[in-house]
């Protein structure tokens, strides 16, 4: 058994108004060696630019730095504005990190921004794990707190005072790090944006159960065809389970499809086989594991498009069989959720790039992921001295996200309230909003462009709590939808009358019964 040392230490529309520090000298700042002086201890700059004005951007300094953690080094972006808001956002990012997040759109803000590849590179490839402890402990959550650490330290020295607010924004693995942040580094922000956010080891575990169960069987291969007849029947039975008809599944908990009515008659025709039918009931039902935890499920809805169950799932190409006669994905086609899969099993739990996973069983290999589930899952819903620190925490979820299951986000979200005693002391520091209709952070049918930093920033600054989310959905570029997103368990009530695509027709409300 590894052993991991412990260490302590959706931007779109909307931006907000803001107080202006300006830099004097700020060219003349914006240098290696200046900048090296004033580093905290650990802290390397490896270069800093001086960019002018572009477009929407601001003048700002930009720093390629890095700080050294046991056994690695945590490599970091920060950008510096002139005109300064006065506050820090740092950016999370995606997949298995290894990358950097843009740094534009909070520059655009005013913001003091950053963002960390955790300390590897390789957004998908999990090769940089193998055999390696510290970059997987950095990777969990001690290289995004020790780059925030550094970023802010930076910010301050560079401006001559510190931060009056910080910020964390990210989605998918941005989002479970922003969890990581407010559950084991609280004091690193003041208020967090965790987006679809990926709950760890088991969505890896999950992934692998169902590309086992893929390729056990030619016939329960799903192909982009069977996922556009599934989607319309989906649509057509639950559509009008949220009261009224528009073209999406509002919340798929009220949704009671049952995929056999799909199954072939006869040959051809918009149908699918026994076998296909198996693998959406897979897909759809949650996993009971040996151990008792569940894994869960895929709420119905919206399953077609390039952002779809394709993309993440079944593949934009069928599986092909490898040199043993298996089948597997390979090219552009391949889905994400099976190459991070492919790359967890093999580089993070067996150390071992040949390691078949194929071959997993959670009876006799689920303890085998005891050692990294807690480096890389942000399961503490006991968040009650957070909110008594008077920091805020703004979740949102894709209802139909192919790639992150939303019931997971939900079942989070909703064991924080438990611990929290009561709904309404929970209000007063989380809240969830689910968009129906969205797919993996963004895309899918349904509104999927929001302001969420303003939000939080209203909330942290001014003690205005989050309502609602105004989101839009655009077609080549043009918004042909707006809709109110609103806090569980409310959801977007039409008022009657008015266009069903402009969100002040809707008002949220709690669902009867609930």
């Amino acid at each position: 058994m590894r052993k991991h040392t412990a260490f302590s230490t959706a931007f779109v529309s909307g931006i907000a108004a803001f107080a202006v520090t300006s830099v004097a000298g700020a060219a003349s700042q914006c240098d290696t060696t200046a900048l090296q002086a004033k580093a905290p201890k650990g802290v390397t700059i490896l270069g800093a630019q001086q960019i002018s004005a572009k477009e929407k951007v601001p003048a700002h300094c930009f720093v390629k730095a890095n700080v050294a953690t046991p056994g690695n080094v945590v490599d970091f972006h920060l950008a510096l504005p002139e005109k300064w808001n006065d506050k820090f956002l740092f950016q999370g990012v995606g997949g298995f990190a290894g990358t950097f997040a843009r740094l534009d759109s909070s520059l655009e803000r005013g913001y003091a921004a950053a963002t960390t590849n955790t300390g590897h590179d390789g957004l998908s490839d999990g090769s940089w794990a193998l055999n390696h402890p510290p970059r997987e402990l950095d990777y969990g959550h001690r290289g995004t707190h020790v780059a925030a650490v550094a970023t802010q330290a930076l910010t301050k020295s560079f401006y001559g005072k510190k931060p009056a607010y910080r910020y964390f924004n990210g989605c998918s693995n941005g989002g479970r790090q922003s969890l990581m942040e407010a559950q084991r580094y609280s004091q690193d922000f003041d208020g967090f944006i965790a987006g679809d956010p990926s709950l760890g080891s088991g969505g890896y575990v999950r992934r692998g159960l169902t590309y086992q169960h893929l390729f056990a069987n030619e016939n329960r291969q799903l192909t982009m065809a069977n996922l556009d007849v599934l989607s319309k029947a989906v649509t057509a039975a639950c559509d009008a389970s949220d009261g009224l008809v528009d073209g999406l599944v509002g919340d798929p908990r009220n949704c009671k499809f049952d995929p056999a009515v799909l199954q072939c008659k006869s040959e051809g025709g918009n149908c699918l086989t026994a076998g296909q039918i198996e693998t959406i009931k897979f897909i759809y039902s949650d996993i009971r594991l040996p151990n008792g935890d569940v894994l869960r499920g895929y709420p119905p809805g919206h399953e077609t498009g390039t952002s779809g169950w394709a993309q993440w799932i079944t593949g934009r190409t069928s599986p092909t069989k490898d040199k043993n006669g298996r089948y597997t994905f390979t090219g552009e086609g391949t889905p994400a959720g099976f190459r991070f899969a492919d790359g967890f099993f093999r580089y993070m739990v067996f150390d071992d790039p040949n390691y078949d996973w194929y071959k997993f069983d959670v009876n006799r290999d689920l303890e085998k992921t005891a050692t990294i589930a807690p480096i890389l899952s942000p399961l503490d819903a006991n968040l009650n001295a957070f909110g008594k620190s008077g920091k805020k925490l703004l979740m949102y979820h894709g209802w139909a996200d192919p790639g992150i299951t939303a019931y997971g986000t939900l079942d989070y979200y909703n064991k924080v309230v438990s611990n929290a005693g009561d709904k309404k002391k929970a209000d007063d520091y989380v809240r969830l909003f689910l968009a129906p209709g969205m797919h993996h952070c963004a895309g899918g049918p349904g509104p999927n462009s929001f302001d969420a930093i303003t939000a939080l920033e209203q909330w942290v600054e001014k003690g205005v709590a989050p309502e609602k989310l105004i989101a839009s959905h655009a077609t080549e570029g043009k918004v042909d939808r707006t809709r109110p997103l609103c806090p569980e368990p409310q959801v977007a009530k039409y008022l009657g009358t008015g266009s069903i695509d402009a969100a002040e027709n809707f008002r949220c409300e709690k669902p009867i019964g609930k």
